[in-house]
Parts: C-alpha cells; sequence; structure tokens
C-alpha cells in the first residue's frame, strides 16, 4: 500500500518538473526569440527596402504623372488664355503709341508749317518696293491727288504722289533714277550767290549732288534744301547734307556724295501737303 502512494506521489512530481521545465524552456524560447526579433526584420527590411523604395518611387511618379495628365488640359488652357491676354494688350499698347507719335508728328509738322500756309494730311506708311516707291494708306477718298508733294515731320522732302488709288497712294522718293529735284546750297554767309544744283536720285534710297559750277566751293556738311527752281516742291525744305565733294578741272560742274536726311527705316507717318499749287 505504502508502495503504491510513493509510486502515485513521484508521477506527480515527475509532472509538476515537466511543466516547469516545460515553462522554463518556453520562457527560454520566448527570450530567445526576443534577442533575434531586431535583427530579424532588420535583415527583412535592408533585404527589401530597395524594392520598396523602387514601387514607392514608381507609385509616386505614376501618381504626378497622372497628376500631371489630369491638370495638364487645364494647364494649358490657362496658359493659352494667358498669352493671348497679353498679346492683346501689348497690341493695344502698340496702337496707342502709335496715336500718340502720330499726334506728336503732327503737332511738331504743323507747328513749323504753320507760316507757310500748308495743309497737311498725315499718312501712314505700309510699304516700299525695290524701285524706291512708298505706299501710304491715304488716297482720293481723302484728298490725294497726283503730284502733290510729301514730308515728314521735320520738313524733310520726300518725294511726290506718283500713282493715286481710294484708299492708298505710291509716293516715288527723290532717291529714284528717275527723280531729279532742284536745290540748293545753304550757306551760312547770306552775302555769297547761292549755289544751285540737282540731286539725282541713284536707287536704293541713295542720290548724289550734281550741276554744280566748277568754280563754285561747296565742302562737306554743307547743307542742301530745295529751291523755288523747282516747280514741283515748297523751297526752303530739307533735302541732304553734303559728305565728299567729287571735282574734276576738266569738266564744267562738280559733284558730291551726300545723305538724305529722309531715312525709310524710321519712317512712321508721312505728310502730303494737300494745298501746294505750283508758282506760274
Amino acid at each position: 500500500m505504502n508502495s503504491i502512494n510513493k509510486l502515485s506521489i513521484n508521477k506527480k512530481n515527475t509532472h509538476w518538473l515537466k511543466f516547469l521545465i516545460g515553462g522554463i524552456v518556453f520562457l527560454l524560447l520566448l527570450f530567445i526569440l526576443n534577442l533575434f526579433v531586431s535583427p530579424v526584420r532588420n535583415s527583412f527590411l535592408t533585404l527589401f527596402s530597395p524594392i520598396q523604395k523602387t514601387f514607392w518611387a514608381a507609385g509616386e511618379s505614376s501618381s504626378g504623372f497622372f497628376g500631371s495628365l489630369l491638370n495638364s488640359g487645364s494647364l494649358a488652357k490657362e496658359n493659352n488664355n494667358l498669352k493671348q491676354t497679353n498679346q492683346n494688350l501689348l497690341a493695344q499698347i502698340a496702337v496707342l503709341q502709335s496715336i500718340e507719335q502720330g499726334n506728336q508728328a503732327q503737332s511738331l509738322v504743323s507747328a513749323s508749317c504753320q507760316n507757310s500756309g500748308f495743309k497737311l494730311l498725315m499718312a501712314g506708311v505700309t510699304g516700299l518696293d525695290d524701285n524706291d516707291i512708298l505706299s501710304i494708306s491715304k488716297g482720293s477718298a481723302d484728298g490725294v491727288a497726283q503730284d502733290m508733294p510729301v514730308i515728314n515731320q521735320q520738313n524733310v522732302l520726300v518725294g511726290k504722289v506718283s500713282k493715286v488709288y481710294k484708299n492708298f497712294s505710291k509716293i516715288t522718293l527723290i532717291s529714284n533714277k528717275n527723280s531729279v529735284t532742284n536745290i540748293k546750297v545753304q550757306q551760312s554767309d547770306l552775302t555769297l550767290p547761292e549755289i544751285d544744283g540737282v540731286v539725282r536720285g541713284n536707287g536704293g534710297l541713295t542720290a548724289h549732288l550734281d550741276l554744280i559750277p566748277i568754280n563754285s566751293s561747296i565742302n562737306p556738311g554743307d547743307i542742301l534744301v530745295t529751291s523755288s527752281l523747282d516747280k514741283s516742291f515748297p523751297k526752303d525744305l530739307l533735302v541732304a547734307q553734303i559728305t565728299e565733294k567729287i571735282k574734276n578741272d576738266q569738266k564744267p560742274f562738280q559733284q558730291a556724295k551726300i545723305n538724305l536726311f529722309f531715312d525709310v527705316k524710321k519712317a512712321d507717318n508721312l505728310f502730303v501737303i494737300t494745298n501746294y499749287k505750283k508758282p506760274e
């Protein structure tokens, strides 16, 4: 009987011992796993982080791409609207500047021609052909007629009307090859006799001085103005300045190179003298 009781106690003690040992082993495993869980997690993240980064970057890129696609239409439309608005504003500024410049030109030339009694019609320059013929924006409907003189705002001779249409006209410049303009050399000493000559067009917006008597004294810097001998234009309009005289004692006349005062590149507005009448 005692032997049976002892055996029963020993079995119970063995179970408790196994349970205790199992608990200790379990706790030990938990402790070990706790020690290695961080390194394992680190290794895992280290191994897969490049892949994760790639997918994340791709996701961000695609998100931005699709976002830009969604917004590109509205942005492009907004950009076009801004450009159109800017162009409209620039066009309005250009028109206002042109009006202002035209008003200033009209004031200047009116003041300079007031004492001469000229009636002036302002016209815009619209074109130039290879034969030194200029187009202006006024025609017969505005009172322009053939042979009317044309000047700029500084009282510089430009040419004369050679052909008239209803809403525009053609101006033959004094640089045209067929143009011959009577001039006089303006001298500072009024006691000296006037020196008469002609300005002949060379084409290409240039001209030269011709038919100056061989014994007349002309010099670079001398100013040329229209002469009363030329009935096509009012007298004393500015024409050109001498740059170099060409003299040959074997010829009865001397010539000179000149710079015309009229500059086509700077011509925005010209003035037609509508009431000039040729002297009889």
